[in-house]
């Protein structure tokens, strides 16, 4: 009778537990994220899809990189959820386009001015050629204001705009100064060039974040709430577990452990944990945008920003 019951509660267990183990997990829904480059700014993304978190969202993120002119032609035509370029995101909400930023995920700019050996000074950079991105992207913005403090006009020294070949513009001689995120600078000193000065000494500037388009639908936000807040949980991650971070930032960018912790250590205290921009960074972002941009006002906060998933998201 014994051996009979045991067979019977193996079976019984057995018909419990195989429709769990059959059970297909669920289908994960495509989340199109483009980046304006790839660098240690764009840490929060990479750590949100290598790390799994936008998956245990729900989401199979899928993630390309785009100049800013094709990353908000395609958020405008639909075919992308988030643009990471904030900056270009902001200004183009600034020119009309129906935009906003919905996160901030970073309030240091990740930029440094790199020069050949014998160019020792800012004032030697009068009537040199210097690389930069793009008309009104954000490396050009901080270009511009980094020579501003420096009592440079703008007709004392010019930009070629090399997109994300800067840094090769630099190695190959078409340029003797270009403006380069950390990881570029890190092995730029490395072949003998050197740092003539740091953005993030300067500036308190949104660098990075989520890009999205305005007045979409209800049942539109409900898609990306979700993913706004797995990107939340990524840069609460990337401040509080180095160990994790590193790993990442080492397979995504090809860094050693050295390099990593390098540009980790440097843009640290500029994460935004709670993904809104400090007082200064809205203050500055302002400024640039009616300089740059030859605006009459100062723009409002609701012209660039929508914060109303995170308040949604928040009240959970």
């Amino acid at each position: 009778m014994f051996g009979i019951s045991r067979f019977a509660l193996v079976v019984f267990l057995g018909l419990v537990s195989l429709p769990a183990f059959a059970q297909p997990k669920p289908k994960l829904r495509p989340l199109h994220i483009a980046l304006a480059n790839n660098s240690v700014t764009m840490t929060a993304i990479y750590v949100a899809k290598q790390l799994g978190i936008y998956e245990n969202y729900g989401f199979d993120a899928r993630v390309l990189v785009l100049e800013p002119r094709a990353g908000l032609a395609a958020l405008l035509a639909g075919e992308l959820d988030f643009y990471t370029a904030i900056g270009s995101t902001s200004r183009a909400a600034l020119r009309g386009l129906p935009v906003r930023v919905g996160l901030v995920a970073l309030n240091l700019p990740d930029f440094a001015i790199v020069a050949t050996k014998d160019i020792a000074n800012f004032q030697q950079l009068r009537g040199k050629v210097i690389g930069a991105y793009t008309p009104q992207g954000t490396v050009n913005v901080v270009l511009h204001e980094m020579m501003r403090r420096r009592g440079f006009k703008l007709d004392e020294y010019k930009v070629v705009n090399a997109g994300t070949a800067r840094a090769a513009a630099l190695s190959g001689g078409a340029v003797q100064v270009a403006v380069l995120n950390s990881v570029e600078t890190v092995r730029m000193v490395k072949a003998g060039f050197h740092v003539l000065g740091r953005a993030s000494d300067d500036l308190e500037l949104p660098q990075s974040g989520l890009g999205m388009a305005h007045a979409m639908p209800a049942s539109r936000r409900d898609f990306l709430k979700p993913a706004v807040q797995a990107t939340l949980d990524a840069i609460r991650v990337i401040v509080s577990q180095k160990d994790k971070t590193l790993p990442v930032l080492m397979k995504q960018l090809a860094l050693s452990q050295e390099e990593a912790s390098f540009v980790y250590d440097a843009i640290r205290p500029g994460w935004a944990l709670d993904g809104r921009p400090t007082a200064g960074a809205v203050k500055l972002d302002a400024e640039l945008s009616q300089r740059d941009m030859g605006l009459k006002d100062l723009p409002r906060v609701e012209q660039t920003y929508d914060f109303s998933m995170l308040e949604e998201l928040g009240k959970k």
